[in-house]
């Protein structure tokens, strides 16, 4: 590969980035800072569609390559379910000792009611959702497309894990800060780049989003969990 295409990928991986990247960003500022209703649910649909659908594009159309459906060929289900499940312990230590700093009942129910998630059945129904379908969907965004493009852009293993990370936890924080203090912040963003890096470590190391989601779901569960005893029980 010459010098000039090798730039050339780099600068495609830096664009790839960045589109997808700050997609998650603009639907919270429009969603939880400009609190513009009718143009918020617009820009978040339209946002969701971006972030699912244009790495599905880029790989097709840009990159020229065939639809995968990452096969898990590599194993790795063993070493994702136990960092999963050591999650889960940290998660649940986490709230025990920090309490309200990680997740606040007033808070949750308060952002919950309006859309009816109070309700037992509903609040089911939206942690199948996120446990089984949304944290699929992240994974095939944030671990798949933008650590595939981290690792053309920086090279080695590391360094695209943690851009990765940091890329999944920018949103996250941006979402905390709206709800939680800045320190309940800054610890649950924290959590969320540790989780992120964890992740795309899974990824990178055995190559399908499938058994990356394994640690995800792992996670995701102990944090709805923690939310369903809050406004549930």
């Amino acid at each position: 590969m010459s010098e000039a295409s090798f730039s050339n990928d780099k600068q495609m991986a830096l664009l790839a980035l960045v589109l997808v990247g700050i997609a998650p960003t603009i639907s919270i500022l429009t969603g939880f800072g400009l609190k513009a209703g009718v143009i918020a649910i617009f820009v978040f649909i339209l946002m969701k569609v971006w972030i699912f659908g244009l790495p599905t594009y880029w790989h097709l159309k840009i990159d020229g390559q065939p639809i995968s459906w990452s096969k898990p060929e590599n194993g790795g289900f063993l070493v994702a379910t136990g960092l999963g499940l050591g999650m889960v312990v940290a998660i649940v230590a986490a709230y025990l000792l920090l309490g309200e700093l990680m997740m606040d009942a007033d808070m949750l129910h308060a952002l919950l009611e309006p859309v009816g998630l109070t309700v037992a059945w509903k609040f089911g129904l939206a942690i199948l959702y996120w446990v089984f379908i949304n944290s699929v969907l992240e994974e095939y965004v944030f671990r798949w497309f933008i650590t595939s493009k981290a690792e053309i852009l920086l090279g080695g293993k590391w360094k695209p894990v943690f851009l990765s990370a940091a890329i999944f936890t920018l949103h996250h924080a941006i979402a905390l800060s709206f709800f939680i203090s800045p320190l309940g912040t800054l610890i649950g963003s924290c959590g969320v780049f540790i989780g992120g890096s964890i992740f795309s470590w899974v990824y990178v190391t055995y190559r399908s989003v499938w058994v990356a989601w394994i640690t995800h779901a792992l996670a995701d569960v102990a944090i709805f969990g923690i939310a369903w005893y809050l406004i549930i029980v």
